[in-house]
């Protein structure tokens, strides 16, 4: 038998197409690698906020609105594809407070601090527009107590969650230079640590200079399009674990007493435009005050444990994601209200997919409870 001869011509063929495979697959490679968020800018800033109104429902009422100064700290966050800015920008940063009430009797003022995240709406020649989301803590000198501040049922703890939100404006007046204006909106909160716990909100106005070093977010305004399919995934998918606790008031009976809240997150969601998803999924939470609230009404045990429906938005730059969602409590206890609340979060990812971060509950402004977060991102 005579054996079979190959054709070199067709040798040389595969061999070139394999070569150009592995070409294209490296270099994919290492365009994927070369897409990263880097600071591009830093900038100080120092403003001042004036409230839109004055703290209510105290006795003696505040006769003039809040007003308070703030300094802060951010960085510009820029996608980079083989060194040319590519995609959505952000601002990651952190900022300190101070805050008169200006009803010295009841509230007094308060300290505070809190990390915030940023994603730039859009720029135009000098001018660009951010939302902002702010997650911390606040020191207030004044709370209740049964016997020398009875009226304040707003805050009843020293030590409190701060939470926020706004839209700020800031334009380049100067080379380095920038004025910053907007609306802010920031709740004070225990998140039912102790009782009473009504919360405190201080919607107000901002207006502050900023000093920055590093290209601007007006000078990145006209960026490239980062390469189809590289500046993020299309779908997310996430688990996470709840944790949080509340108390309960002390009775005739029973001492006043904390209790945990435990939880299962699943969430999932797809992009609709660059960094910006919608997103829905299911939670199931284990609340045992609200086990021992039940049981306190009715004498004995009953079901306590909730199954809750999500949908809303999420917006990710990077490692650094803010989302919000609308809840519909699909199973609840007969007696539990509402049956819907509000769910907001300010999550980090690490390249592993482990995620963690600071998740909020309410009901318009009552907030239910802060909840810590950790689990994992695909």
């Amino acid at each position: 038998m005579i054996p079979r001869r190959r054709n070199p011509l067709r040798r040389r063929f595969a061999q070139a197409v394999g070569t150009l495979g592995s070409l294209l697959a490296l270099a994919r490679t290492d365009v994927q690698a070369q897409v990263r968020l880097v600071p591009d800018e830093r900038e100080l800033g120092l403003s001042t906020q004036v409230g839109l109104g004055s703290p209510a429902r105290f006795v003696p009422n505040s006769e003039r609105a809040a007003v308070g100064v703030e300094a802060s700290f951010n960085r510009l966050l820029v996608r980079q594809q083989n060194g040319v800015p590519c995609g959505p920008l952000a601002r990651a940063g952190v900022f300190a407070q101070a805050y008169s009430f200006r009803n010295p009797a009841v509230l007094g003022h308060s300290l505070g601090a809190a990390l915030f995240y940023e994603p730039q709406l859009f720029s135009w020649g000098r001018l660009a527009v951010s939302g902002r989301i702010l997650a911390g803590v606040s020191y207030v000198s004044r709370h209740y107590n049964a016997e020398t501040n009875p009226t304040n049922r707003a805050i009843g703890t020293a030590l409190n969650g701060l939470i926020g939100a706004g839209l700020l404006a800031r334009y380049v007046v100067a080379p380095g230079w920038r004025l910053l204006a907007g609306l802010e909106g920031k709740h004070l909160s225990n998140a039912g640590v102790r009782l009473p716990n009504q919360g405190l909100n201080t919607p107000a106005l901002t207006v502050g200079m900023t000093y920055f070093t590093g290209a601007s977010g007006a000078q990145l305004a006209k960026r490239p399009k980062c390469l189809p399919g590289v500046p993020g995934k299309r779908l997310l998918a996430r688990m996470v674990m709840l944790g949080s606790t509340r108390v309960l008031p002390a009775t005739t009976d029973r001492p006043e007493r904390g209790y945990s809240i435990w939880g299962l997150n699943l969430v999932g969601g797809y992009a609709v435009w660059r960094s910006h998803y919608l997103s829905g999924g299911v939670e199931v939470l284990d609340d045992r005050s609200f086990r021992e609230q039940l049981r306190r009404w009715h004498g004995s045990y009953q079901p306590h444990r909730q199954v809750t429906m999500l949908a809303g938005y999420e917006c990710w730059m990077g490692p650094f994601g803010l989302t919000a969602h609308m809840g519909w409590n699909v199973v609840r206890p007969p007696t539990y209200n509402p049956i819907t609340y509000q769910k907001y979060s300010l999550l980090a990812k690490s390249r592993s997919g482990l995620t963690g971060g600071v998740a909020v509950k309410a009901y318009g402004d009552d907030t239910k409870n802060i909840q810590l977060v950790l689990g994992y991102s695909l």
